[in-house]
This record gives structure tokens, C-alpha cells and sequence, in this order.
């Protein structure tokens, strides 16, 4: 697998430039994550948009969720998802 980065959607330190930017070749049998930042309607967007993408492209799909919406995902978490995911999908709804 492709070395990737995880960007961290929190305020804290800048993201360094020039990071690690992995081009899929497609969607096909792919292990793709979905990550709840646990807020309200995000659960929902998300087990809709995996559907489709299981639906359209036999995707692998893994849930992610951050327990509480304010505060950052611990970096094991982050260290998890870039392990068993080749893509992420992340949604997050105030």
C-alpha cells in the first residue's frame, strides 16, 4: 500500500506543504473509510454515500467515529483508518 497522509480537520499546528498525495486507479474493490466526526445528520450522509459507492464500485467499507465533535481524533484513531483504508470519506454537519 501507498504511504498516505491524514489530515486532521481541528485547529492545532498548520499541515506541512508537500505532503503525500496517493491517486487511486479506480474505486474497484477498494477499502474505503467512512469517518463521523459524530455530529448530527453525519452518520446518515455517510451510510448513504457508502451505499452507493458499494453499490456502483463493490467498495470494502470500514466506519470510523469520532466520539466527541469538538475535540480532534486521537492519533490512533488517524493511525488506524490510514492502515486499513485506501480512500476516506469524512462528514461532519453542525
Amino acid at each position: 500500500m501507498s504511504p498516505s497522509v491524514i489530515v486532521n480537520p481541528t485547529s492545532g499546528s498548520p499541515v506541512p506543504e508537500g505532503g503525500v498525495r496517493v491517486v487511486l486507479d479506480g474505486l474497484s474493490g477498494k477499502r474505503v473509510g467512512f469517518f463521523s466526526n459524530n455530529k448530527p445528520n453525519a452518520g446518515v450522509v455517510l451510510e448513504r454515500i457508502e451505499e452507493l459507492l458499494h453499490r456502483r464500485f463493490g467498495i470494502i467499507a470500514r466506519r470510523y467515529l469520532k466520539p466527541v465533535p469538538s475535540i480532534g481524533a486521537e492519533a490512533s484513531l488517524l493511525d488506524e483508518i490510514r492502515r486499513e483504508c485506501d480512500a476516506v470519506v469524512i462528514a461532519g454537519f453542525d
